[in-house]
C-alpha cells in the first residue's frame, strides 16, 4: 500500500514530466515523432494509475493535509493549469490531421482513374 505522500511526489514527477513533454511537441502533428506522442500516452496512463494509488491512499489516510502535502498541491494544481490547455491543443490538432486524412481518403475514393489504351487518345469524330 502506498503512502499518501508517496503517492503525491510520484504524481508530481509525473505530471512534470507531462507538462515538459508538451513542451516538446510541435505545433503541426505532421513534425512530430510518434514515439514522441505514444510517450505522452504512456506518461498519462502511468498518470491515472498513480491517482488510483492516492484514491487508495485517501481511503486510508484521509485528507487531512500536512504542510509538505498542501505544498504539492498547490504545485500540482499550477501544473495541470499550463497541461490542460496544451493537452485540448494537441487534441484538437489530432482532431484536425485525423479529419484531413478522412478528407484524403473520401477525394481518392471519388477519383477514379481512367485508362488510356497506351496512353493514346483517341478522336471520336472521324
Amino acid at each position: 500500500m502506498m503512502k499518501r505522500i508517496d503517492a503525491l511526489h510520484q504524481m508530481h514527477v509525473i505530471t512534470n514530466q507531462i507538462a515538459r513533454s508538451l513542451e516538446g511537441l510541435k505545433p503541426s502533428m505532421d513534425d512530430n515523432e510518434q514515439s514522441d506522442l505514444d510517450g505522452i500516452n504512456h506518461i498519462i496512463s502511468r498518470r491515472e494509475e498513480t491517482i488510483k494509488l492516492l484514491d487508495e491512499a485517501l481511503k486510508e489516510e484521509g485528507n487531512d493535509w500536512s504542510p509538505d502535502e498542501q505544498h504539492l498541491l498547490e504545485q500540482l494544481s499550477g501544473l495541470e493549469e499550463t497541461i490542460q490547455p496544451k493537452l485540448s491543443e494537441l487534441y484538437a490538432a489530432f482532431s484536425d490531421q485525423m479529419r484531413r486524412l478522412q478528407q484524403g481518403k473520401s477525394a481518392a475514393g471519388k477519383y477514379k482513374a481512367h485508362s488510356y489504351t497506351d496512353g493514346a487518345f483517341f478522336d471520336q469524330r472521324k
